[in-house]
This record gives structure tokens, C-alpha cells and sequence, in this order.
């Protein structure tokens, strides 16, 4: 078996990494999915997820070739050629993305606690529910959306800075370098007799569920691309979204993602319903997964965004709010529609134009606290910033490894409550080990 690893160790029996320089502190140890949940009934651990962690600090990887590609001209040859990428040798091995013998590609640390946190089979995390009517029209239901990120190894190398020390991440001076290149799988547990033009989308089996159902079915349903491109010059990134349509002739499955469309900046100065010159959609789809009362437009004012994203906002716009602490005034969305009168105001403060490595919202607080720090930003990495939070999370939460005092406290996080004096199961005070999932949850709920 080719051996992969440069900075981590994986351990067989339970997928957990150990840095390098961690290698002292066993106590310091990062699971690749939510170990509270336990292996579900009738598989085994060597059957679980396990994430590729093993950031390298340098790579020769090539640019990708698709920068050649001028996406102002042709976007959708640009945006193909991006997944294509992509999936090179990742849908061969299902997406188990360290046997891909094409090119490497590594997942987000510190994604795996609290309930919403990976799951045993593929490591998807939980992400917000759809909204009745959100995925097509008359549909009234809410169907939960699960997914998994990849980064290239160009972007991990800014991995491996940040998590050089696995329970200590260092978060100055964030900067993914040209031709980083990320993708996320987004599934959900609607089916085709729920949304028809699911039919025949790639399906995986997820542990989602509760006792005695907890493995369930998904269907693979959008598809995220981002990519750092110098030539996007107000943002330094281009995003772009696909989703599953059934109807495509053909049967191979993954030959039916269609374009939604890319966007390489937030049209700050272009109010609804004004003209847009740096989103481009794929207007055929208007009437398939937008364009009804419950569901105008994709992103706001007719911005790029997939069908399971929040209108009220849009891929470049979410994605330049990444930083951490979370911006105190947004988090990452509004905190509710806009108004025409507001509409100026809402260009001004939210759909501003964030460079790569630039801070969206300079002083922020750390949740649950009035304590106003200055924020760091995270170059558009959502992972980096929901990793650093669920990792600070668990901290407050006194769970594994920071439950018994021998991992110290990351600088990035709040100290945690004080706790009952009494010595080191003091530290165990606070929710009930079974509980400790949901506390976590919660601790991130007031954010999400």
C-alpha cells in the first residue's frame, strides 16, 4: 500500500491523525468523524471515513490548465473544465480521495464534532435545511442537505500552516495561493418522487439518522467549484455552482451536472434589478430550480448562488465573510431580506468586495461572549473558519482532548467557564458526556 502521509500518522484502528511535532502529546488527537455516534450496527471501523490530513508544506503540483481559460469570454468552458478537474481520478474511488492515483486532494480538519459533524460513511457534515418551495415549486417540504469539501494540494499547503499543530491552529496572515482549487459534493435526503429531476443522481448511503434507522440515502444534488484566479481582480477568487438534471440524455449519471453559473465578484454597485457584469447565469434553468413566488432568483438581485444556498445572498458574498471570529453584524448572511429602500445600504455593507486575504468585519466578538477581538480573516475558506469554531466549540464544551487539562487551550479560542474546583474532574463538570454532541451544536447554532 503507497504510503501518504508527510506531516500525520493515521491510526488503523480508530482513523485518528497525530501531527508530527504532536507526536509527544498523545493526547492531542484529531478523529476523522464523530466518534460519540459510534460505528453504526453492522459495520465495521475499517468501513468508516477517514480524512486525508496529511497537508503537505510545499507541492510541485502544476497550475491547473483551466486557468488559460479566460472566464470573462467563456464561462462555461471555464467552469467545466474546472470540475473535470475535479473529478479526475476521484470518481473512480468514490471520492475516497487518497487512493486518486491522478492528483491529491485533502479534506478540512476539525469538521468532525457535534452532531451535524462528519458522519461515519463519507464524512459529510450537516449543513442548513432546505426551505418549503426552496428546490422546486409546490414542493412544501424540508429536506436535509449533507457534504463534503475537497481542497487541491495547492490549497492544502495553507492547511498545513494553519494546522501544523493540530489542536492549536495559527491564523495570521491566511493566503491561498494561485490555483488553489476546491469542490464540494452536496447531497440531499429529498428523492425523485420529491424533486423529479433527482432521477437517477448518484446516491450514497450516510449515518444520518437515530436509532435503530441511522443509515440513510442520499442523492447528490449541486456541486461547488472555487478557485484563487489572479484574474479575478476585485475578489481574487472565482466561484461556481452545478446541479443535477436528470433530463440530460445520457447514462452516466455524473455526465448531468449543468452549469448555474460563476461569478468572480459581488456587482457592488448594481442594485436589483440592475444588470450584472461579474455573475453570469444558465438562464435555462429559470422555471427548473428558480423562478416562482417561493423561489425568484438563485442569489440576491440574480447573483450566483446553487439551489440549496440562501437567496439573500450569494457563492462570492458568503464566501468572502470568511474570518474568525465571525463577523458580529452578519456572521455570514444577513440577518434578514432587504428592502428596496435598504438596498444601497445592504450594497455597502454586505456585497462589498473582499481581496483575497482581506477581512470582512475588522472587530468581531467570540460567540456566546461580549468580548470584541479583532478579527483575522481566513481568505474565503468557510472549512478553515467552521474547523477553528467547532475546534473552540469542543473546548468550551470540555470534550476530547481538551476534557482533561493535558492539551492546552488554542490562543484562538475563549477560555472556557471556570469550572468546580476539585482538580482534573473538575474539568468534567458541565453537560453529560451523551449530551456533549448537542452542547456542541448549540454552541454554533447562534452563528450558522
Amino acid at each position: 500500500m503507497k504510503l501518504r502521509f508527510l506531516f500525520a500518522l493515521f491510526s488503523a484502528s480508530a482513523g485518528l491523525f497525530i501531527g508530527f511535532q504532536q507526536a509527544a502529546n498523545a493526547a492531542c488527537m484529531v478523529p476523522s468523524y464523530n466518534q460519540k455516534r459510534g460505528i453504526p450496527p453492522g459495520f465495521t471501523e475499517a468501513q468508516g471515513f477517514k480524512g486525508r490530513f496529511d497537508f503537505p508544506a510545499s507541492t510541485s503540483e502544476p497550475l491547473p490548465a483551466f486557468l488559460s481559460i479566460d472566464f470573462t469570454q467563456d464561462w462555461r468552458a471555464y467552469i467545466q473544465a474546472v470540475l473535470d478537474y475535479s473529478f479526475e481520478g476521484n470518481i473512480a474511488v468514490d471520492f475516497d480521495v487518497a487512493d486518486n492515483n491522478v492528483r491529491n486532494w485533502y479534506h478540512a480538519l476539525w469538521m468532525h464534532p457535534g452532531n451535524s459533524g462528519r458522519e461515519f460513511l463519507h464524512g459529510l457534515t450537516k449543513e442548513r435545511a432546505t426551505d418549503p418551495e426552496q428546490l422546486a415549486e409546490g414542493v412544501t417540504k424540508s429536506f436535509d442537505t449533507w457534504a463534503v469539501g475537497f481542497y487541491n494540494a495547492l490549497g492544502a499547503t495553507t492547511f498545513a500552516k494553519v494546522w501544523n499543530d493540530p489542536c492549536s491552529p495559527k491564523i495570521d496572515d491566511i493566503y491561498f495561493p494561485i490555483g488553489t482549487t476546491t469542490f464540494k459534493l452536496l447531497f440531499t435526503t429529498a428523492t425523485a418522487t420529491d424533486i423529479p429531476y433527482l432521477a437517477g443522481a448518484p446516491e450514497w448511503e450516510g449515518d444520518i439518522g437515530r436509532a435503530p434507522n441511522r443509515i440513510g440515502k442520499l442523492h447528490l444534488y449541486q456541486i461547488d467549484i472555487a478557485v484563487r484566479d489572479p484574474r479575478s481582480l476585485q475578489t481574487g477568487w472565482v466561484f461556481g455552482t452545478f446541479v443535477y438534471q436528470g433530463s440530460v440524455p445520457g447514462t452516466d449519471p455524473w455526465k448531468k451536472l449543468v452549469p448555474v453559473g460563476l461569478s468572480w465578484g459581488n456587482d457592488r454597485f448594481v442594485p436589483p434589478p440592475g444588470q450584472l457584469r461579474q455573475n453570469v447565469l444558465n438562464e435555462t434553468l429559470e422555471g427548473k430550480i428558480y423562478g416562482w413566488a417561493g423561489r425568484k432568483e438563485l442569489g440576491w438581485g440574480g447573483r450566483v448562488n446553487g439551489p440549496a444556498d440562501n437567496q439573500i445572498s450569494s457563492c462570492v458574498s458568503c464566501h468572502g465573510s470568511a474570518q474568525y471570529p465571525r463577523s458580529d453584524d452578519f456572521g455570514n448572511l444577513p440577518r434578514q431580506p432587504a428592502t428596496p429602500v435598504d438596498y444601497q445600504r445592504r450594497l455597502l455593507e454586505y456585497f462589498r468586495d473582499i481581496f483575497a486575504g482581506g477581512v470582512f468585519d475588522g472587530e468581531s466578538r467570540y460567540f456566546g461572549t461580549q468580548t470584541a477581538v479583532l478579527a483575522r480573516p481566513l481568505d474565503y475558506s468557510l472549512q478553515l473558519q467552521v474547523g477553528i469554531e467547532r475546534m473552540c466549540a469542543t473546548v468550551t464544551a470540555r470534550e476530547a482532548p481538551f476534557n482533561d487539562g493535558t492539551v492546552p487551550v488554542p490562543p484562538v479560542c475563549p477560555t472556557p467557564p471556570a469550572v468546580v474546583a476539585g482538580g482534573p474532574e473538575g474539568l468534567s463538570t458541565g453537560p453529560a458526556l451523551a449530551d456533549r454532541d448537542d452542547t456542541i451544536d448549540a454552541l454554533l447554532e447562534p452563528i450558522r
